[in-house]
């Protein structure tokens, strides 16, 4: 029931305390049990969102017949966001082509979306497809869905241990200097991940750790090293990126989406290079600078 208070002789009119602090923004953190419970397997909170990653450790990959660790980019992340109005999902799932079919039936009735399938690399064997999915809705129904996809696959549940590489022979100061920003060693691998900003989709807002970034990840010696990686891009960008990639002599693998309704639109393009570390760290920095900064 409305109230009236008395103030100098006039009336203000207060319709409810509910009404006057609808706008206060909840800013408890959000409960991702369910998403734990359901897919059996822990995460970690990163800008909001709740990271669940499954490295495809029981994948021995080569590109070109040379043996590369999974941290080069050979595992599976699934990333979950509380919106207000569900659980969103996003995610990318590392397959091999007889998995492919199975998981996205399974997904199906979970009603997850697949909102991508392609390469990421050239001369890799096993030969390895990329999913993206994503979804909105009940998180524990989305969870199981894609814990049931991935009984489908030979993705290691829980994960295995990560077994200990000897020490990165490359000057990972050097490649940080270059680039212009700090990476981190694991996995055999020293890792360089620039976010973007400026994206949503459904009207919340996609973040560095549900994949909207840049990143780069060396491999091997200063003398001879191998760089894998990624670059989320503009329509506009797209180009420029491309030349100054291959102007210093690396290759682009693949030019796709990963998302389905995002805006603005964005596109990532996958590149891989081999040669002095110091060499492809130039060619790396001059191809981010096309490609950088809040997307407008």
């Amino acid at each position: 029931m409305a109230k009236v208070i008395r103030v100098a002789g006039s009336h203000i009119w207060i319709a409810s305390l509910l009404a006057i602090f609808a706008w206060v923004p909840n800013t408890g953190a959000a409960d991702f049990s369910s998403v734990e419970k359901n897919l059996g397997v822990a995460g970690q909170v990163q800008e909001g969102a709740y990271i669940v990653r499954f490295p495809r450790s029981d994948l021995k990959v080569t590109i070109s017949g040379e043996p590369v660790p999974t941290a080069l980019g050979f595992g599976s992340w699934t990333a979950w966001k509380e919106t207000g109005m569900g659980m969103m999902v996003m995610g990318d799932i590392v397959l091999v082509e007889k998995e492919v079919n199975p998981f996205v039936s399974e997904l199906a009735k979970a009603n997850i979306n697949v909102t991508a399938l392609h390469n990421h690399f050239f001369y890799d064997d096993p030969r390895i497809f990329f999913m993206h999915i994503g979804g909105m809705g009940d998180a524990a129904v989305m969870a199981q869905g894609i814990r049931a996809a991935l009984g489908k696959t030979g993705t290691p549940m829980p994960p295995s241990a990560p077994s200990s590489p000897p020490p990165l022979a490359l000057d990972t100061k050097r490649l940080e200097q270059i680039i212009g920003q700090p990476g981190q060693a694991g996995g055999g691998v020293f890792k360089i991940t620039i976010g973007r900003t400026g994206v949503k989709m459904d009207g919340v807002e996609v973040t560095s750790s549900m994949g909207l970034n840049t990143w780069a990840a060396f491999m091997g010696t200063n003398e001879r090293a191998h760089v894998a990686g990624d670059v989320a891009m503009t329509g506009n960008e797209v180009n420029p990126v491309i030349r100054a990639l291959r102007k210093g002599g690396i290759n682009v693998v693949a030019v796709h989406n990963h998302m389905i309704d995002e805006q603005p639109r964005i596109f990532f393009l996958h590149y891989w290079g081999t040669g002095p570390a110091e060499d492809l760290a130039h060619s790396v920095h001059e191809a981010f600078d096309q490609a950088k900064g809040p997307v407008r």
